[in-house]
């Protein structure tokens, strides 16, 4: 009888398609260092700590922080195996291990080794006086951490386990199944028998034990279950005593939860007892259940200040169970169980009977006693006369029928109860039948007639026909997903990609909205796959671009997306709540909507839904306020009434600082204590960019946490952030900041009191108080320095100014010599071309008189050699003051050097020169001012004759294609020019050593680099090989007339 009192009460506890306790489950995979997960805490910052066989976890919701031994590394844990932690009223942590009793400063994040015989830690806690207890394989010690002093007195039982009970006195059990009381005036032990009235064991080993009330301690055995002991009558109590299977129960754990309610972990699963009834029910893995508990040996219990449960286990790791997220009851296959058939639920609803009507599109359809439990499956039969298909779209009840829209195998009726298919329908062409057997949905009007929405149209039911009819105010050749007739009597239509049409067959009135990519408030896509409308006659319309509301009155949609909190914009139904409230149906999550605020707020996954994909058409509430949602893995059940509120509001920690991606440790210069103990940090200049890592101590659903961060002295407004839980900063000046960082719950309330952090960072030293005080030194000196420099120079600008007076002089001077020689020379040039024309006509007529015509043309050519030396001091002054103007045409270079080369021709035979010429054999044309080329030409042929010893040689060098120059080399092997006046030659009136008896003004060279300079070109000296005097003249082929002349000339 008794067993099946268990098994009526666990299946009260437990409907047929999945616990009511559901566990989010963490191990290696996710972290953790070991899956043997032997005990657990949460300190008082809200850490959750986890002692495993490999060694010690901290954990802020998302990460595991594991600490093990390491000899290279002081401060280290001794021992990797964890069996007990324990925190005393100063946040320290005392953490037993196989190898003593070690205590952590999470400040300085150091172990310090508690002297003791290195052996297992089994229990630790601590008395009224401040005294910390534990049993070091069973050795009983008392530690003052105010002394250091270890007291291990030799009268002292062995201990298994200990706890200071809710009188204040410590309570110890030993190994012979005993209990005791500590007594501090006689510091003795006075013990008492735990297994005196219980029937005979092979063991008494307590493996925990706890004060539960006033009078109260519960031990847990290994072999008989729990001993409630009564410390004013010292009686006990058996409880829980044998397993299912009859054996003993083996408790490692247990806790208490609620006035009536205890978590008790055993060797057979969790035990959640009731001592007012003593009912239980037992909590086991089942391999076929991702969400029970992941292994039955249960090791440690510990309830966190959200009143969630931790269950740590030896193979299975960390089990966390918290009501937010078994509030969503999980309906999913199961091969061999009492289960859904088909994940993708596509329609539900319900009959008169209390029944469930679940259709699947992978699995055919279930039904469902609501109060039992019990599913029955139906799929097509073999031999026919069952389910045409095991995708289904539509379903609805009328009456005792089943109607049944299947993929593209038309129309299925079913008696709902006897489970008999009655009719089938499928497409055809006679008058009364439809034309696509794909029903995409099934609905009754307010006239009770039955419509069918298809990939051909929207049909009618027509009952005296036992027919279809096509509703013609509606095109017949769209796509139909839904239709819907609202209070006043107009019917709505939805389809695959041509938008919402309406009609209303009173008034006549019909017309269609579609989307418009530039006017917000129209529908936000063309495919509407529901229609609904609330208790206050407004009318939603889920699409796939967002939820939408119409306002018939301007025939405006308020559009409700992602911009306004929803995960996807691709909705597939909704439903209201009893409070007003819509829930709705997306592909990433279910959106709360309050239509009054326009708040949303969405479920996932996380918040212990099945999946976060729904699926289309495919939801039902009933007349008790419950909702079913069918999704793309099966479907959930839940009363909004009775969602869990969010109240707890978590504190924000900071978990890490990283400067240029490398964490920083304690004990750093920067960091000498944990970031999260500390308020101010110091950086070096060099230090600037930096990373913030942070964690709300929130275990249920901490995904979904927002969070949001502010450096004050950076940052005007807050960041906020959905996912991410790193702020990063990139060279920052020199400065104080303030880091403020803040979260808020599922709710939205914000942490009141953000964390803060002041942030320094340095200068660098040329920009510190030390580097202004040795600037300020330097400028003194550098301004006496300056002073005396000042001083100096002062006097050596007098000198310099006499100096320049001098010069100025000297420029006047030759100025003066200029204009002087610029007026001989037009003086001159008047009476000698006076002279030179009677001169030439007399020289016609002087063949009547050989001798004098001898002496006429000795004195034209003395004439025109003055005129040209004339004419040469003229160019000079025009090329000086920028007056010479060039008129760049195209023309034939070797012709122009070849008649230079005859006209001195002649001269060079006269000294017995070699005077010869080297043109390439292809024409050749550049852009050149004509008369000043051959002024440059015959000023360098000139100089190269009038200076040669014995040959002369003009060479045109071969011109490329694409070449922009072309090059002309002049050379003569006269005396050599030194290299150190290779540019003074080209000053005027520069005469070299030698010169004195050959003829000139020395102007010819500056002439020709003026002109040379002119044409954009370059006229140097340079020295051959063989010890020749070679003048280089390079010029450019084409000319930017207009450019140059604007640059050059500036004067016509």
């Amino acid at each position: 009888m008794r067993g099946i009192v268990i098994f009526l009460l666990l299946f009260a506890g437990f409907p047929a398609f999945g616990q009511s306790v559901n566990f989010i489950h963490y191990q290696v995979e996710n972290g953790l260092s070991n899956n043997a997960v032997i005990c657990s805490l949460q300190d008082r910052q809200g850490f959750m700590w986890f002692g495993t066989k490999d060694g010690l976890n901290r954990f802020d919701g998302y990460t595991f922080r594991v600490f093990r031994h390491d000899p290279q590394q002081p401060g280290s844990i001794g021992g990797n195996y964890i069996s007990v932690i324990w925190e005393d009223n100063d946040g320290l942590l005392y953490i037993g291990t196989d190898k003593g009793l070690y205590a952590y400063n999470p400040a300085t994040e150091q172990f310090t080794f508690i002297k003791a015989q290195p052996g297992i830690i089994l229990a630790i806690d601590k008395d009224l006086d401040g005294n910390i207890w534990f049993s070091d394989d069973l050795k009983l010690y008392r530690y003052n951490p105010h002394t250091g002093e270890l007291k291990a007195p030799a009268h002292y039982p062995q201990a298994s386990n200990l706890c200071r009970a809710t009188d204040g006195n410590i309570w110890l059990t030993s190994p012979e199944g005993r209990i005791a009381i500590y007594n501090r005036q006689t510091d003795r032990f006075t013990a008492y028998s735990l297994f005196d009235h219980s029937p005979p064991t092979t063991s008494t080993w307590t493996t925990k034990m706890t004060g539960t009330g006033p009078d109260t301690i519960l031990v847990g055995t290994t072999t008989q279950g729990l001993k409630l002991f009564n410390t004013r009558l010292h009686t006990y109590e058996d409880l829980l005593t044998r397993t299912e299977e009859g054996t003993g129960t083996y408790v490692r754990d247990f806790l208490r939860r609620g006035p009536d309610e205890y978590w008790i972990a055993t060797e057979s699963g969790i035990y959640i007892y009731h001592p007012s009834d003593k009912s239980y029910i037992n909590l086991r893995k089942k391999y076929n259940d991702p969400y029970s508990i992941s292994d039955n040996a249960v090791y440690t219990l510990y309830r966190d200040r959200e009143n969630g449960i931790w269950a740590g286990t030896y193979f299975g790791g960390v089990n966390y169970f918290t009501e937010s997220y078994t509030a969503f009851e999980k309906f999913f296959p199961r091969t061999g169980e009492n289960a859904l058939g088909g994940n993708a639920v596509r329609e539900i609803c319900a009959d008169r009977y209390g029944r469930l009507w679940i259709g699947t599109e992978d699995g055919g359809l279930n039904s469902m006693d609501i109060r039992s439990g019990n599913i029955t499956r139906f799929r097509p039969l073999p031999g026919g006369g069952g389910l045409s298909h095991t995708n289904l779209h539509g379903l609805l009840v009328i009456g005792d029928t089943l109607w049944i829209g299947t993929f593209e195998h038309g129309l299925d009726l079913m008696d709902v109860r006897s489970g008999k298919f009655i009719r089938h329908y499928a497409a055809g062409n006679g008058p009364y039948d439809m034309r696509s057997n794909f029903i995409y949905s099934i609905t009754q009007d307010h006239n009770g007639d039955i419509l069918f929405c298809t990939s051909r149209g929207l049909y009618r039911y027509l009952r005296d026909r036992d027919g279809f009819a096509l509703i013609k105010e509606l095109p017949d050749y769209l796509f139909y997903t839904c239709v819907y007739q609202d209070s006043e009597g107009t019917y709505w239509a939805g389809t695959t990609r041509d938008g919402l049409h309406h009609f209303n067959p009173r008034t006549g009135k019909k017309g269609v909205y579609i989307f418009s990519s530039t006017d917000s408030t129209s529908l936000p896509n063309n495919r509407v796959d529901h229609i609904f409308e609330d208790s206050r006659r407004q009318l939603w319309f889920t699409t796939e671009g967002g939820l939408c509301r119409l306002d018939k009155s301007t025939n405006r949609f308020t559009r409700y997306t992602t911009r306004n909190g929803l995960l996807s914009n691709m909705t597939y139904n909704l439903l209201e709540d009893d409070q007003h409230d819509l829930w709705i149906t997306t592909s990433k999550g279910l959106a709360h909507l309050h239509p009054r605020t326009g708040n949303i707020k969405v479920y996932t996954k996380a918040n212990g839904l099945l999946n976060d994909q729904f699926n289309y058409n495919s939801a039902y509430k009933d007349s008790c306020g419950t909702m079913y949602f069918g999704s793309v893995k099966g479907m959930i059940r839940f009363n909004p009434a009775s969602l869990p509120a969010d109240s707890y509001v978590p504190p924000v920690y900071l978990t890490g600082f990283q400067v240029y991606n490398k964490p920083l440790s304690p004990g750093n210069a920067a960091l000498p204590k944990a970031i999260n103990y500390t308020d101010t940090i110091t950086l070096a200049y060099d230090q600037s960019s930096f990373s913030i890592d942070f964690a709300a101590l929130r275990f249920s659903a901490p995904e979904t946490t927002p969070y949001a961060y502010k450096m004050e002295g950076l940052d005007k407004d807050w960041t906020y952030l959905e996912t991410n839980r790193k702020a990063v900063f990139t060279k920052l000046a020199p400065g104080t900041y303030r880091f403020l960082v803040k979260a808020a719950n599922n709710s939205g309330q914000w942490t009141t009191a953000p964390r803060q952090l002041t942030i320094r960072i340095l200068p660098p030293f040329w920009a510190s108080y030390p580097a202004y005080a040795c600037y300020l030194i330097c400028l003194c000196s550098i301004t006496w320095f300056i002073i005396r420099h000042y001083r100096q120079r002062s006097r050596q600008q007098q000198q310099r100014r006499m100096e320049l007076l001098e010069h100025e002089k000297e420029k006047e001077l030759y100025q003066a010599k200029i204009e002087f020689f610029t007026h001989i020379a037009h003086e001159i040039r008047t009476p000698l071309t006076l002279i030179k024309g009677p001169m030439e006509k007399v020289i016609q007529r002087s063949g009547e008189v050989p001798q004098v015509q001898k002496n006429l043309q000795i004195m034209e050519r003395n004439t025109n050699r003055l005129l040209d030396l004339t004419n040469q001091l003229l160019d000079f002054r025009r090329t000086e003051i920028n007056g010479y103007k060039l008129n760049f045409v195209k023309a034939t270079i070797p012709a122009l050097l070849q008649e230079i080369h005859l006209q001195f021709l002649s001269a060079a035979e006269q000294k017995e020169l070699q005077f010869r010429i080297s043109l390439p054999v292809q024409e050749f044309f550049a852009y050149i001012d004509i008369e000043a080329f051959n002024k440059i030409i015959s000023n360098l042929v000139s100089n190269a004759i009038k200076y040669a010893s014995g040959e002369v040689l003009i060479t045109l060098l071969p011109v490329c294609p694409d070449a922009a120059h072309f090059t002309i080399h002049i050379q003569n092997d006269g005396i050599l020019i030194p290299a150190e006046m290779k540019e003074k030659i080209f000053e005027p009136f520069f005469r070299g050593k030698g010169a004195d008896n050959q003829p000139g003004t020395g102007l010819g060279l500056s002439i020709a680099r003026s002109l040379t300079q002119l044409h954009q070109g370059t006229l140097e000296l340079q020295h051959t090989t063989n010890r020749h005097n070679l003048f280089v003249l390079t010029l450019p082929i084409h000319q930017e007339i207009e450019f140059n002349l604007s640059k050059w000339k500036s004067i016509s």
